[in-house]
């Protein structure tokens, strides 16, 4: 698979913006997930809903954030380009309220007695939780700027690209089993997975004009 993040290190500035949209996001995430228990009450099918609609929000950032720099590159438009310097935002954003999401999906298990599971928070479960939670911190980590100088660059980008190849997978892999099996008719599945092919062809158009550019570069 190709590298889904090997953008971030071309521009050193974006890695050195101040981290205020991240917070934005991981508060809509959180008033998404609150919604939802106040739709259906704080029962199975409002959590049910709370976290499809975090898991949802989140998807959209995270698609966002593999975007934004191709697209940025891609196309004249200055506006766009200006992705470029904020991306890494979408980046802390994306793993802000992925935790955010898992919050929500334990919590019922932590505070209430046996929460609305009968087994209460059950081993898979936390190591479900254990794991979103260390892969979406070593992206956020590796997204700074200063992770080059404790990694070294080519570490710090090898990390960053395996972190979101990983949700990548994640999302296709989820729409993918939601179109194709026994599931109820849901628009999102299908719309996920094509968001994720088209991530990916744009990343190949990125690499290849990339390429195309140092060629025609003089020696």
């Amino acid at each position: 698979m190709v590298a889904i993040e090997q953008d971030l290190s071309r521009n050193g500035r974006i890695a050195g913006s101040r981290p205020r949209g991240w917070m934005l996001v991981a508060i809509a995430t959180a008033l998404l997930t609150l919604a939802g228990w106040a739709a259906r009450g704080f029962g199975e099918n409002g959590l049910r809903l709370g976290s499809e609609f975090a898991w949802r929000f989140t998807f959209l950032i995270y698609f966002l954030a593999i975007v934004a720099g191709p697209i940025a590159r891609l196309t004249p438009s200055p506006s766009l380009r200006h992705l470029c310097e904020a991306r890494c935002q979408l980046i802390w954003g994306f793993s802000a309220s992925f935790a955010v999401y898992l919050l929500g999906v334990l919590a019922p298990n932590l505070l209430l007695s046996g929460g609305p599971d009968e087994d209460g928070l059950t081993a898979s479960m936390a190591t479900f939780a254990l794991f979103g939670v260390a892969l979406s911190g070593i992206i956020a980590f590796a997204a700074r700027r200063d992770a080059a100088r404790i990694l070294g660059e080519k570490a710090r980008t090898t990390i960053l690209g395996v972190g979101l190849s990983t949700f990548w997978l994640a999302y296709a892999l989820s729409g993918l089993a939601h179109i194709t099996g026994p599931h109820r008719p849901d628009m999102f599945y299908g719309t996920s997975l094509s968001l994720m092919i088209l991530a990916l062809l744009l990343r190949f158009a990125d690499c290849m004009a990339a390429k195309i550019r140092g060629r025609r570069e003089p020696v």
